[in-house]
């Protein structure tokens, strides 16, 4: 009777786990001896996405990862939480520098439609190789990483093999994967290279008895569980569907919901409520409220700023001229003030000239008679408007060939050389090209100062 009693609760456990299991789809695949399968690898057809199969022998309690071309690899460790795994390189072909998969597949190769690709952590040397690959992207110098891997008291080789791996002119080379194509393959050949070794996180600076052997791979993240029936997906989240070209049915995702590869499930989507797309607006006309008054004050700020220093600057000017005469008290004019008592710079007031300009006869409105100097201008603004522009001027000049039209005649002598005139027509000339609009058309100051050396050179030559 009692037995009868204990068989009851155990049974409905029975059943319960039963259900569990039929009701989940996402299945993980039990343990492969010491290493854990977790989902989406998948072992059996049962378990896991037969999309991202793996092979755990029984016989060994090990787990193997089948590459294309018949190769196979032990896995030595699963990381769940990066979508990775690290495989042991194929084993060394007896007394030789051969790897088994270069004789069984040429090298590892990936099924570019399943979801696993090599990363870009691994450092791969390539031994036994044809003196052709020296002229390769590799790296196949002497100073290539692969010969540290192949000395004695690395402990990763023997003596023996490392001679073979790479002698003469047969050299070893390095590479990192993950980039386009190595992130699907590692080739090797009889015409190019016969064996391969993987480096994980390689660091130069560390002895090359801490490198870790190991070749990397990671799966991408899984889609929606595999179905055949619509019990095969839990819950009503979800529908199970055909998907991709396989043939394969999925319990794909409902309108409203979306797939959670870490959850496993379907998700709903989060929806935007109406008080907080109004909270949201709200926010934002806010911001953009207090960005605009940021704004003004900061303008007015380095207004009055500028206003201010203006101002700091024509009481240093007055403080200047009082200094200078005597203590007694300054004006700055204006130019139209000035125009006004100079009869707007009249020839008939000049009273002399200088090595600076013009000293004009002015009289203030105040009866106070004053002499104005007028500075020497930089070029003749009684020319046509677009003329009055010293760049412009000197770039129409260049355009009508009568660039040496610009410089001063007396700097030329009265009997210049050939030399001399070519000199100046090149200088010129530079200073022509860096007035050009368009940055790309002016040279740099390297070419620049490659010319000037030019032109000191002609120089020289007199």
């Amino acid at each position: 009777m009692q037995q009868q009693d204990m068989a009851k609760p155990l049974l409905f456990l029975y059943f319960f786990l039963l259900l569990l299991f039929h009701c989940n789809p996402q299945k993980t695949c039990p343990n492969c001896g010491d290493i854990q399968v977790p989902y989406p690898l998948s072992t059996n057809p049962s378990c896991g996405d037969p999309t991202y199969s793996l092979h755990c022998d029984q016989d060994s309690s090990k787990l193997y990862f089948n590459a294309l071309n018949g190769s196979s690899y032990l896995v030595l460790k699963v990381i769940a939480s990066t979508q990775r795994m690290i495989l042991q390189p194929s084993a060394w072909v007896l007394d030789t520098c051969v790897t088994r998969d270069m004789v069984v597949s040429q090298g590892f190769w990936l099924n570019q439609t399943l979801p696993f690709n090599v990363t870009s952590s691994n450092t791969i040397f390539l031994f036994n190789c044809s003196p052709r690959l020296l002229v390769s992207p590799l790296n196949c110098t002497p100073s290539s990483l692969c010969h540290r891997f192949l000395e004695t008291s690395s402990g990763h080789i023997d003596s023996k093999r490392a001679l073979q791996c790479a002698s003469g002119i047969n050299p070893c080379c390095t590479f990192i994967a993950g980039g386009t194509p190595s992130a699907y393959k590692i080739r090797l050949h009889s015409s190019g290279c016969r064996a391969f070794r993987s480096i994980l996180h390689l660091d130069p600076e560390k002895l090359a008895s801490e490198w870790e052997e190991g070749l990397e791979i990671q799966w991408a993240a899984p889609p929606e569980p595999v179905c055949k029936t619509q019990h095969d997906c839990s819950g009503t989240a979800s529908t199970c569907s055909p998907a991709g070209k396989n043939g394969l049915s999925r319990c794909l995702c409902k309108k409203g919901f979306y797939w959670d590869h870490v959850i496993g499930s379907c998700q709903r989507e989060k929806k935007k409520t109406k008080l907080t797309s109004l909270g949201l607006k709200v926010s934002t006309g806010l911001v953009s409220v207090v960005i605009i008054i940021v704004g003004l004050i900061v303008i007015k700020v380095r207004k009055s700023r500028r206003v201010s220093e203006k101002a700091k600057l024509a009481k240093a000017r007055e403080d200047i001229l009082k200094s200078s005469n005597g203590g007694k008290s300054a004006k700055i004019y204006q130019l139209n003030e000035i125009n006004k008592a100079t009869n707007g710079f009249s020839k008939d007031r000049v009273l002399g000239s200088g090595g600076f300009g013009e000293v004009y006869k002015g009289e203030l409105r105040d009866g106070t008679v004053v002499a104005v100097k007028s500075a020497k201008k930089a070029i003749d603004f009684n020319r046509d408007p677009d003329g009055v522009n010293l760049a412009i001027y000197v770039t129409q000049q260049a355009q009508n060939g009568a660039i040496m039209g610009v410089m001063d005649q007396r700097l030329l002598g009265k009997e210049p050389s050939v030399n001399t005139l070519t000199s100046f027509n090149l200088f010129l000339e530079i200073g022509f090209s860096c007035l050009r609009e368009k940055k790309n058309d002016r040279p740099s100051m390297t070419d620049v100062v490659k010319q000037l050396q030019g032109i000191i050179q002609i120089v020289n030559q007199e």
